[in-house]
Parts: C-alpha cells; structure tokens; sequence
C-alpha cells in the first residue's frame, strides 16, 4: 500500500506495513488481513506492546506456521506527519481469540511486543555494582552480556549519586526498575522512571518531564468547523485534532488515599544492622513543594491541609558500610519524598479520546482546556475550569488504528494546579 500525502481529516492513517518473518526467514505482508491494531504504552512500563486482529482466510496459521517465535515489522504513518510515526520490529508472543467465522475464515488477536522484552527474560544476572547511577542504567540498556542491547535511541538522564548493590540473579529491567528508586537527579529529585515510547528507551526523572515544552494542546468544547464569511463554515483538521471527544475523570479527589500514601506527610523509622542505632525522619510535602519543578504553579493541596506525620509510617533498615568504605547505600535518605512525588504527579488524573496521530507517545507534556460545567453568558470572562485544566504528562495511551480511522485513549496526570488553594487564583 502506498503512502497517502495528503491528510484527509483529522485520525486519517496509513498502514503501510505489517510484515511478519518466521525464525527460517519466511516472510508474508499481512496488511490486507488486519482488521485493527491496538498499540500500548504506559510510563511505568518497561516495553511497548500491541496486538493485531486478524480475519484470515489464507491459513496463515499453517503457513507460517504460527508458533511463537515470529517477529512483525510494523510501519503505520499519519499522512503529511514526517516525525514521530509507528515503525519497528516487534516480536510475537502470543495468539488468543481464535474463532471460526465461516467455512473458509477464522478470526484471532495476535499479540507482540518489543524486542528486548526476550533478552530480558532469558537473562538473570548474579553480580555486584558500584558507581555513578545513570552509568549503571547505561549499561543495562546496552550492553551485550547483562543488558538489553538496545541500539534504539537510549535516554538517560544523568545522575547526582553514586550507589552500590548486588544483583540477586535479577533481569536487566528488574535492576533498572531497582536504580529508579536509587537515582537522584541534579537537583536532587527522586522521581526516575524507566520506559519506552516512540523515541526509545527513557531512564529519566518526572521533573525532567515536567520541564519540557508542552507538545500538544487538547479542549473539551462545541467546536465543530470554522466559519467561513456570513454564509458557511469550513474543515479545521488541526483544530480536529485538538478536540477531546470523550473525557472521564475516575477519580477527582481522594484525601484518605492521600494521606494513606505519605502524600502529604509521613515519618520513617530507620534500624542500622552494623551500628545497631535507631533514627527517625519526619517528611512534609507541603514544606518541599517550592523546592520542586511542577508541571503548574500551586500545590495540589493548601498548607492548612489537615496532615500528621504518624499518619503514614515506614520501617526501614540500613547497612552502613555493607559495602566497605560506601557508607549508607540504601535509598533511605529520599524515599519518603519519592513515594509522596510519585503518588503526587497522579494527583489528577483523568482519561481522553481524541482523533490519533502517530507521534502521540507517553511522556510528552500537554496542555489541556476544560470549561466549568455552569451557565454562563457572553459577558462571563472566567469561564476555564483551574482544577482540571493545566499542563498534564501522558503516562498511558492506547494507539486504536483500523484501515479507516486512527483513534487515541489516553490517561493523563498532573501534579500540580492552576488555582491557589490559599487564594490566589492564576
């Protein structure tokens, strides 16, 4: 099928190419079989994975055959879009819903996912670790003996600290899953996450994502053409795209999961094996939130907020010197900001529908306009929702593609307002 270079409305798509290779080097073009493609990210993922669904009436089962151990090229473009668009080699893993749909048709899902996904669960790792985080988290994305291989576009964002541990017969992804919770930005922020998304594997911190620029922009409203002079209207496509046309919000607020979480405050209790000594740390989020980039200028939550430190509590053990002449190496000097930041930049969430473009991906940072659900009139100028509109990060998105419409579902989460909960509004 040949690429469309024109955009025709807003969700147009092409799929270019669905080819599937076997392990002898047999290969077919399934493009014509292929009813839908579904393609899923999450922030807290390790691998994009996907599924395919298949009306097949040429045995491609027997073919092949289909056995597990085939890989998909995948080439799939918004037309006129030059960045961003789904293309690689996945491998897949499995094959689900089978049914008969006639004499001489079946129907059935083929799932893939990506490839570092097989290095990773056919190595365990048993050996120790010292040195600058992020050098480490390098290592495991490419190196050919412990890592993942990885020559796609590896991200990582530099580390402030140093750390030193044993790999108990781990996998890569579970000892850069580990490192997440050991790395320190140069600010000092805890929040590191590890991910793919379309421009490759991401071992970087959520302040290093709430700094970005906003790459989308996204409203919830009425619009349907732009007027045309006093006797018609006209088709926007890039308007099109910015329309939200589901919107949910699960859940809008939760103060007991809050305070249950050590959002808001919380207190550690620390017992050291080699010196025998016990200490405890108070944690206040309200007293840090300053201290921190945000995606929007307040704070989630006022300082009058009711909060104690014996609401939430932690038991953790040190190892001083465990490793000689390395001092503490365990996280326990960050990890009540961590998990109070972590459970913060989910503060609000919400889920979209919109009309898909190819270079949607997890981790990019967008601006979203909510109206107040209120009457109003021509003269009312504060008619924008500040509790649920603001500057969101996509931590979730399901690509839908058939041959005739791309459609994207997303879930959203900000860490911050754009209303001062003490007064002052932006």
């Amino acid at each position: 099928m040949q690429p469309s270079s024109v955009l025709r409305f807003a969700g147009d798509v092409t799929i270019n190419k669905v080819l599937v290779i076997t392990p002898s080097g047999f290969y077919q073009d399934i493009a014509n079989q292929v009813k839908g493609i579904q393609i899923f990210e999450d922030l807290l993922s390790p691998f994009i994975t996907g599924s395919l669904v298949v009306k097949d009436s040429l045995d491609l089962i027997n073919l092949f055959p289909f056995v597990g151990e085939e890989f998909l090229e995948l080439d799939v473009t918004t037309p006129t879009l030059k960045e961003g668009n789904i293309k690689g080699k996945f491998y897949i893993y499995k094959m689900t819903d089978r049914e008969l749909i006639g004499d001489k048709s079946v129907a059935y899902q083929l799932h893939f996912t990506s490839q570092e996904s097989l290095l990773d669960l056919n190595k365990s790792i048993s050996k120790s670790f010292s040195g600058k985080v992020s050098d480490i988290a390098t290592k495991f994305l490419m190196d050919k003996t412990i890592g993942l291989q990885s020559t796609k576009n590896n991200i990582v964002e530099q580390t402030s600290n140093e750390t030193k541990y044993v790999s108990n017969f781990w996998s890569p992804v579970k000892n850069l899953v580990y490192l997440t919770e050991q790395a320190l930005n140069k600010s000092g922020s805890p929040t590191y996450v590890f991910f793919e998304n379309r421009d490759g594997y991401n071992f970087v911190s959520l302040e290093s994502l709430y700094k970005k620029p906003v790459k989308h922009s996204f409203i919830k409203d009425n619009y349907v053409r732009d007027p045309r002079g006093t006797t018609g209207s006209v088709r926007n496509v890039q308007e099109d795209y910015k329309r939200i046309t589901d919107l949910k919000i699960p859940v809008g607020i939760d103060y007991i999961d809050r305070i249950q979480s050590g959002v808001y405050a919380s207190r550690m209790y620390t017992y050291d094996l080699a010196t025998k000594k016990v200490e405890s740390k108070n944690f206040s989020a309200v007293e840090k939130f300053n201290q921190r980039s945000h995606l929007n200028e307040f704070a989630p939550y006022s300082k009058k907020v009711i909060s104690r430190y014996g609401a939430k509590l932690f038991n953790e053990l040190k190892y001083y010197n465990n490793f000689s002449n390395f001092g503490d190496a365990t996280p326990t000097k960050s990890i009540q900001e961590r998990i109070s930041l972590m459970k913060q930049s989910e503060s609000t969430k919400i889920e979209i529908t919109v009309p898909g473009r190819c270079d949607y991906t997890v981790g990019q940072k967008v601006d979203i306009k909510l109206y107040k659900a209120e009457p109003t009139s021509k003269n009312d100028k504060k008619t924008l929702d500040n509790m649920f509109s603001g500057n969101y990060i996509i931590s979730a998105i399901n690509h839908m593609i058939t041959r005739e419409m791309h459609e994207c579902s997303m879930e959203l989460i900000k860490d911050s307002l754009l209303v001062n909960l003490d007064g002052k509004t932006k």
